[in-house]
């Protein structure tokens, strides 16, 4: 009996250490983009897109090849939002609210996930297939690594609430273009926090301001 019990708590905490929090470190995806048919575009417009997590920090960088970059820093404890915009003569720090985030979530909330078959390992992690079904009948596919989870509903703007970390996922767009993210590397270790604080040569503006800038 003693036997039994011991095999039954080896085994449960063997699955709890499986399963990794991504609460501090990196994560850097290929990005091609290209239409839904065909394989023209995958390799003219192509990029990086980069998740850096510390704690209740968040920094997400796309940069793509055409020299287009898009950086939004964000703190869940505090509600600060920065969208990094630079400009020639000067770079702007948009400030950004949270209701700002939540709406250009708004379409991708409470969407199913039904898994396949397929399985791959991607930067290291084992993962698993799956779709993605959207309120509008809509469908995304994704493979997910099943030992690195999340608790933070808006690390992924389609994928709002996803328990496990997708490494290789798409985003459609009406048009009938796609963008493809494969994760190259997974690296959980500390990360510095100068990566969430605003350059001192950005000036801090409101969304508004911002706005009435470009007209």
């Amino acid at each position: 009996m003693r036997y039994l019990i011991f095999l039954a708590l080896l085994f449960s905490a063997a699955g709890l250490r499986a399963q990794n929090a991504f609460t501090e470190g990196s994560i850097v995806y290929a990005v091609s983009i290209g239409p839904v048919s065909g394989t023209s575009g995958f390799t003219e417009h192509a990029g990086t897109y980069t998740l850096i997590v510390k704690g209740a920090q968040l920094r997400k960088e796309l940069r793509m090849n055409s020299g287009y970059q898009n950086i939004i820093i964000q703190n869940s404890n505090t509600g600060t939002i920065y969208s990094l915009q630079p400009a020639s003569g000067q770079n702007y720090a948009i400030q950004l609210s949270p209701r700002d985030m939540q709406d250009r979530q708004k379409p991708w909330q409470n969407f199913t996930m039904q898994e396949s078959d397929g399985s791959m390992k991607i930067a290291g992690h084992d993962c698993r297939q799956a779709k993605v079904t959207y309120k509008d009948g809509t469908t995304s596919s994704l493979y997910y690594a099943a030992g690195l989870t999340t608790g933070d509903a808006g690390l992924f703007d389609r994928f709002p609430g996803i328990k496990n970390i997708p490494l290789s996922f798409e985003y459609r767009n009406e048009e009938g273009i796609v963008m493809h993210f494969a994760a190259e590397k997974v690296v959980l270790e500390p990360v510095e926090s100068a990566l969430f604080r605003v350059p001192p040569d950005y000036k801090i503006i409101t969304n508004a301001e911002y706005k009435a800038l470009r007209k």
